[in-house]
């Protein structure tokens, strides 16, 4: 036997295998859309929606995984584990979908007529299958693990974003209100009454620094503290009225 020959052997034999393997998951995927079928019958009008509708979108990535099978250019170039794969889906849909059924049967002509192996029996060695069967759905196993981590990746980060969220609007708000406390200081109003001092009459500085306190309110807090009106032109009229006096009467 030649090397080449000894190469085909191999090939050959993994294949099969392969096969095998594929046609195993295959019918316990075949098995989980069952399950699904009765959970969709069983469920609450709405809760049955939701289940059908993932069934329908599961569906149709099956369909469009098996489509390129129909092609010659495909199978020309096709590994075994492409082949391996497309004979797994179409296993596990062929009961619940007529184009994967058709795709079951063009997938079996096909290995049949490329490499002499009968899908539904390819003669594998069944102690190689067991061990590759369990490579692959520890594989399963650690790719839906990290598929789970990512998915609390993401929601941790979303519950950190609206985290942060909130403590930036509550530092706002506590620099907002400090601003507006520091904005009618009583400093502020001290230093007013400096630099008016000996510039008008008594009535007209208390006037203006009344007058002052209220302008000078931040608009969040004019709302809630609004002066007297009446007080404050009744102060006015009587700086007025002082200043005329001082003058010698009324202005005609």
């Amino acid at each position: 036997m030649s090397e080449a020959d000894g190469m085909d052997e191999a090939v050959d034999g993994a294949m099969r295998t392969g096969l095998m393997v594929a046609a195993r998951i295959g019918e316990q995927l075949a098995r989980m859309r069952e399950e699904e079928q009765r959970n969709i019958a069983a469920a609450e009008e709405q809760r049955a929606r939701q289940l059908q509708e993932r069934f329908d979108a599961q569906r149709a990535a099956a369909r469009a995984q098996l489509a390129p099978t129909a092609r010659d250019d495909w199978w020309d170039k096709a590994t075994p584990g492409m082949i391996e794969q497309a004979h797994q889906t179409a296993t596990a849909w062929k009961a619940y979908d007529p184009e994967a059924a058709q795709a079951a049967e063009h997938i079996r002509d096909q290995v049949q007529a490329r490499y002499g192996i009968d899908v539904n029996n390819p003669g594998a060695d069944e102690a190689s299958v067991s061990a590759a069967l369990s490579r692959a759905q520890q594989a399963r196993t650690d790719a839906e693990n990290e598929r789970t981590k990512a998915s609390a990746a993401r929601t941790d980060e979303a519950v950190a974003g609206v985290a942060v969220a909130g403590a930036n609007r509550q530092d706002k708000a506590a620099l907002k209100s400090q601003d507006a406390a520091a904005y009618d200081s009583p400093e502020r109003r001290q230093q007013l009454a400096e630099r008016l001092e000996g510039k008008g009459d008594r009535e007209a500085v208390n006037s203006r620094l009344l007058a002052d306190k209220y302008q000078g309110t931040p608009a969040t807090a004019a709302v809630t503290q609004q002066p007297s009106l009446a007080k404050t032109s009744k102060l006015a009229k009587r700086a007025g009225i002082g200043k005329t006096l001082e003058r010698g009467g009324l202005e005609r």
